[in-house]
């Protein structure tokens, strides 16, 4: 008989077609949004008493920054950016409710890898979680800040910027189990959640 011929998966498309684009994001920026999901991938371990209620000062964030090389005067402008998302979220119940550790299921900085559209993709989901409804949810930190005009309007703008994205991620978690996927944006800084229907 003839040989079977191997299946041969296509590896993922060229960076710039799978991800948007964020050449214009600084050193600054990305340092900050690097800390702050390590902050709330920690936050989310907690449960019960040892559940965060606080955040730390603007200072003991400096030195992570400095690891991660912003430079001297931008580092306590991008510690008090930290802060301010991580005390926002804390304030706001759907950023408690993203953290809560009372969920059927829940993950933070979770990768997973699998087949969408004939092609391997890796991804890492900021936070994934079943709800008290039986519904799976993939939940995208974006620590970006706004800056004049409409703040419905940049959101508008961020939830087409991520669609495609979130549409991939939703994907690969369909085949995690019988729930219903939804997809969502978290805006730490600006206590914002917005729903991108599929």
């Amino acid at each position: 008989p003839p040989a079977p011929q191997p299946l041969r998966l296509q590896l993922p498309a060229a960076e710039a077609v799978i991800r948007p684009e964020y050449s214009w994001v600084g050193l600054a920026a990305r340092a900050v949004g690097t800390i702050v999901h390590a902050e709330l991938h920690r936050m989310s371990l907690a449960e019960g008493p040892s559940a965060p209620t606080a955040v730390a000062s603007d200072a003991s964030y400096e030195p992570w920054l400095a690891e991660l090389g912003v430079e001297a005067p931008e580092r306590a402008t991008a510690a008090a950016r930290i802060t301010q998302a991580l005390r926002r979220t804390l304030a706001d119940e759907r950023g408690r409710w993203l953290l809560s550790g009372n969920h059927r299921q829940a993950h933070s900085e979770w990768r997973l890898t699998g087949l969408h559209e004939g092609r391997v993709l890796n991804v890492v989901l900021d936070r994934m979680l079943i709800d008290e409804h039986g519904q799976r949810w993939i939940v995208d930190f974006k620590t970006g800040r706004h800056e004049g005009g409409s703040l419905e309007l940049f959101l508008d703008a961020e939830v087409q910027r991520y669609r495609e994205q979130l549409r991939r991620y939703a994907a690969l978690a369909r085949t995690l189990g019988p729930e219903p996927v939804r997809v969502a944006l978290y805006f730490p800084l600006l206590g914002e959640f917005r729903e991108i229907p599929l």
